[in-house]
């Protein structure tokens, strides 16, 4: 991962923990974020009509 992904997970990381200790939950490590996207994030991929691969919102 370059630079610029990396501070996007850490903000995404960041973010999701505040939500999981208001809950009283465990916070996610950075890693963890990651095999979460990777498990459920390749079902979701797919190319759209300019050629690209994305996940629809």
């Amino acid at each position: 991962m370059n630079e610029q992904e990396q501070e996007l997970l850490r903000k995404k990381a960041v973010e999701l923990n505040k939500v999981l200790i208001q809950k009283g939950q465990q916070p996610l490590r950075d890693s963890e974020l990651v095999h979460i996207l990777i498990e459920e994030g390749l079902d979701l991929i797919e190319v759209g009509t300019s050629g690209k691969a994305l996940i629809p919102k």
